[in-house]
Order: structure tokens, then C-alpha cells, then sequence
């Protein structure tokens, strides 16, 4: 093979990621030659996002795109020997989640088309966007340690600026602090706990890792005992949540769809590769027991935790949620109970529960994501932040009431929702796996329902509730917008979002069949 074909075949699988770090630097671009139009902007973000979301779907053979595939066959949940000690790798459920993450990108990219034309720092905005979308492009494809942590510091950083992008809100500003700190105490904390693993494994590879043998089993349960803390706080696990709902509050609306609906999700996909293999060795038997000897099975105890911060998380979440006035708040406090569920299928370990967990995340992506940009939608429109202020949108706006029911709804995993899928497929799991994963199930049953009461309570509002006399009119922010103010793009990423989730409500198995397939590779082969 010549120089410039090698170059080219190691290239190749990286094009969904050139092309993010093509656009994002083609916005600064036109950002420094004074070309800051909103629609410009957005526009190239959603061309790489959805070239690069299509890409993705074609290496993991989704018809009609798989004669698009830029990964050889062979290279996808291949067997990797330890010795070999890859940075990267390619596995269907990597692969999975890198199709996650270019969908909220596109989605948060094509309902940001609708702000004002020329909005002080469009091209921040869209170019920290795409610059976040890259690092989790690449946590979809680590197999180390600390390639891993790099990539998610690589979406951190990309995220506590666009917390702020606007600089002129104090509200945003605050937000941003407390995640910046929050965020690099999460981070020293993963370092330490990856620097103890090093020591007793003697490799930050998680291939090697799972093949090696250890002789300091106290280095090993501080070194996982830290990562779980510090990946707690990307995934807003109780008791290391309380950030989430500050941030997301405070941050512009549009920025905290993608935190709540895609960068989130990187520190679930972090909690699959670092932890489950442990868990499954430790199943297998002591023969395959990382730890050696008559030692310690770091496997039951990561399960224990695990099911413990399951339970706590969607218990407080939805608690709390309950309580709120406001609806980002509410939102907010809804999407730390949901990583509970989430948490349940990595506890579990088997195949059908790390496909429910998958297929939970996916339903959470387009849910969350949709959902607050609703909630962007109603604030340009003049409404105000707390729920009273939503009574009679229903009625006076049809088509984001009905949207944002189906979203509601499916959040609350009503029949007929992608959501009530994926939650029937994620319980079902831990109620095959018996034992106290039984447990898991009837408290995510006994959490969902609680759950519908403060979803119930929104679409009450904007359907049977008089709007109140004395609140002053609304002002739309543009309100030479078409679709009545919404602008083409917030009604078009509205619009599919509530397609998506009635749809793959009704007929799962395009999307249920890939990640069933993901999930039995990741659990036989690995990271």
C-alpha cells in the first residue's frame, strides 16, 4: 500500500470527525472576516452534523447508507489482544453513541437557526458546538484511560464557554463558574482515580486492564471508587447533582438542550466502558477475576454502588422535581432521575440490559433535546420561565402544546412513546436477570409513576388552564420569525423530535435491532 493510501485508510474512519473540526474552524473563519450571520452559521453546523450523523449510521450498516461505510467490516468489535494496548477502537456501541451525539448536535444546531439573524456570538456558539461534538465523537472511540478523560475534557472546556457565550448575562456567567469548578474537581478526581488503576495494573489500557493481574487490590477499589465519583458528576448521578440544575437553568436555553440531551450522555457511555467489564469478569469467575489469586472481586461491589446511586438518583430526581415552579427546573431535575434508569442496565451487565440502557439513552436524547427547545421556543415567543405562566399555550400555540405533550409523555413512558419502549425493554432486562436486579425494576416502575404527576401537571396547564388576565403580553424576541415567531428551524427540529418519538413509539425495531446488536458485541468482546 502506498503512503497516500495507508494515510487514507487511517484517515477515513475519521471523516465524521475532520468534518466537525472543518466546521467549526470555517465558523471562527467567518467569524474574524466579519460574516456572522445566524443562518450561516447554523446552516454549517447542520450540514457536518448531518453528513457526519449519516456516515455513522453507514459504518453501522443501517440500510440505504451502508455502501457509504468508511470503516472496514473487520475493523468493528474486533478482538483486540492486550499487548497490542490500542488508544482507539472501533465497536458497534461506540459507534451507537457517536450516532447519539451527532443527533442532539443536529438538533440543538438546526432549532438554533431560529435566533435573531445577527446575534452577538452566533459564531461562539456554533463553533464551541461543533468543537464539543468532536471530543464526544471521540470518547465514542477510546479504549484508554486517559484518552478517555482527555476527550471529555475536551467537551468540558467547549461547554463551560458556551454556558457563557453571551457574556452579557449575569445568570450565565454564574452558571458557567459553578460549572467550570464543579467540573474540574470532577476532573482531577477521574486523573487520581485513572493514576491508581495505573499503578496497580501497571497500564491505562482497558483492554489490558481487563487481562492483567493486580497486587494491590486497595489501589484498585480507590482507583474505581474515584472514577465513579468523578464520572458521577458528568452523568449528575445524586449525591453530585446538584450542579446540573443551576447550570442548566442559567444557561441559554438552547445551550442547555445540549448539555441535558447530548453531553451528558458521555459520561454513560465513560460508565459502559470503565465499569462493566468488571462487573462480567467477576461473573465469569475467578479465573478471569482481574485481581488474581484468592483476592478481591471488584465486580459484585461496583454492582452494589451502582444500584445503589440507581435507586437514590431517580428517587431524589423525581422528588424534587415534583416541587418545582419553574419548567427548566423541573426539566432539569427530570433529567438526573432519568440517568438513574440509564444506570440500571450498566448495574445489570447482560446484553439485553446494556441494550435497554442504550435504547433508554437514545429515547433520553431526543425526549431532553426536544423538550427544552420547547422551552427555548416559548421564550422567544415573550412567555415567562415559571409553569403558571404556560397556561393556555395549548390552546393559543396547538402545534408546540401537542409537540411538547409527546414529549412529556414520553419522558413519563406513556404506551405509545418511544419512551414507554425503552423503559419496558430496560426493566424487562432486570427482571430476567433476577436476583435484587428485581428490585432495580420495580423502583424505575414505582419512580416512572410518580414521575407522571409533574409531566401530567405541565399539559394540564397549557390545556385547561385560562391563560391569567393580568400578566402582561408577551414580546417575542423576533417576532418577524415566520411559522407565527418560531422560525423555520426551531419548527422543523420541534417537529421531527415529536415525528420521532410517536413513531419509534409504535414501531421500535430500526432502532431496537442496532442497539441489540451493539450490546451482545460490547458484552462479548468489550471496549
Amino acid at each position: 500500500m502506498s503512503d497516500w493510501g495507508a494515510f487514507g485508510a487511517f484517515v477515513g474512519p475519521f471523516l465524521p470527525e475532520l468534518l466537525l473540526l472543518a466546521g467549526a474552524l470555517l465558523v471562527f473563519l467567518l467569524d474574524v472576516l466579519e460574516v456572522r450571520r445566524v443562518e450561516l452559521n447554523g446552516a454549517i453546523a447542520v450540514a457536518v452534523t448531518a453528513v457526519g450523523l449519516l456516515l455513522v449510521l453507514a459504518d453501522l450498516g443501517v440500510a440505504p447508507f451502508a455502501g457509504l461505510a468508511l470503516i472496514p467490516a473487520g475493523q468493528i468489535d474486533s478482538i483486540v489482544t492486550p499487548s497490542s494496548a490500542p488508544l482507539y477502537s472501533f465497536t458497534s456501541l461506540g459507534l451507537v453513541f457517536q450516532a447519539f451525539f451527532l443527533l442532539s448536535a443536529l438538533l440543538v444546531s438546526l432549532g438554533s437557526m431560529s435566533r435573531p439573524s445577527k446575534e452577538r456570538g452566533s459564531a461562539v456558539f456554533f463553533g464551541l458546538l461543533l468543537l464539543a461534538t468532536l471530543g464526544m465523537m471521540l470518547v465514542g472511540v477510546a479504549s484508554d484511560l486517559l484518552f478517555l478523560v482527555l476527550a471529555i475534557e475536551v467537551v468540558s472546556i467547549s461547554t463551560y464557554l458556551l454556558v457563557a457565550y453571551t457574556r452579557r448575562d449575569a445568570r450565565s456567567v454564574e452558571a458557567a463558574m459553578k460549572f467550570y469548578i464543579i467540573g474540574a474537581l470532577s476532573t482531577v478526581l477521574s486523573l487520581f482515580g485513572v493514576a491508581l488503576l495505573f499503578g496497580a495494573f501497571g497500564t491505562t489500557n482497558l483492554y489490558a486492564i481487563e487481562g492483567s493481574a493486580v497486587g494491590t487490590p486497595t489501589l484498585v477499589l480507590l482507583g474505581y471508587g474515584l472514577l465513579v465519583a468523578g464520572l458521577a458528576f458528568k452523568v449528575t448521578l445524586v449525591p453530585f447533582h446538584a450542579w446540573a440544575v443551576d447550570v442548566y437553568d442559567g444557561a441559554p436555553h438552547d445551550v442547555s438542550a445540549f448539555l441535558a440531551g447530548g453531553t451528558k450522555k458521555i459520561g454513560l457511555f465513560a460508565f459502559f466502558l470503565v465499569f462493566i467489564g468488571p462487573i462480567l469478569l467477576a461473573r465469569w469467575g475467578a479465573s478471569f477475576n482481574p485481581l488474581g489469586g484468592p483476592g478481591v472481586e471488584i465486580g459484585p461491589l461496583l454492582q452494589v454502588l451502582l444500584a445503589v446511586l440507581a435507586v437514590v438518583t431517580m428517587t431524589v430526581g423525581n422528588l424534587l422535581a415534583l416541587q418545582q415552579k419553574e419548567i427548566k427546573r423541573m426539566l432539569a431535575y427530570s433529567s438526573i432521575s432519568q440517568a438513574g434508569y440509564m444506570l440500571i442496565g450498566i448495574t445489570v451487565a447482560t446484553a439485553p440490559a446494556v441494550a435497554g440502557a442504550t435504547l433508554q439513552i437514545f429515547a433520553h436524547v431526543i425526549l431532553t433535546t426536544g423538550a427544552f427547545l420547547v422551552v427555548a421556543a416559548v421564550a422567544a415567543l415573550g412567555v415567562g420561565a415559571r409553569i403558571d405562566d404556560w397556561r393556555g399555550l395549548g390552546l393559543r400555540r396547538p402545534y408546540l402544546g401537542v409537540a411538547f405533550s409527546f414529549m412529556l409523555l414520553g419522558l413519563a413512558g406513556i404506551p405509545l412513546t418511544v419512551g414507554f419502549v425503552s423503559k419496558f425493554v430496560l426493566f424487562s432486562s432486570a427482571i430476567q436477570a433476577e436476583g435484587y436486579f428485581v428490585w432495580l425494576a420495580i423502583a424505575g416502575v414505582l419512580n416512572s409513576a410518580a414521575s407522571v404527576f409533574y409531566y401530567a401537571r405541565v399539559i394540564k396547564v397549557m390545556f385547561l388552564d385560562a391563560p391569567d388576565p393580568s400578566a402582561p403580553p408577551s414580546r417575542p424576541e423576533a417576532p418577524g420569525l415566520a411559522f407565527e415567531g418560531l422560525g423555520y428551524g426551531r419548527a422543523v427540529a420541534i417537529g421531527l423530535v415529536a415525528v420521532l418519538v410517536i413513531f419509534f413509539g409504535i414501531d421500535p425495531q430500526p432502532v431496537l435491532g442496532v442497539v441489540q446488536s451493539a450490546a451482545q458485541h460490547f458484552v462479548l468482546v468489550g471496549p
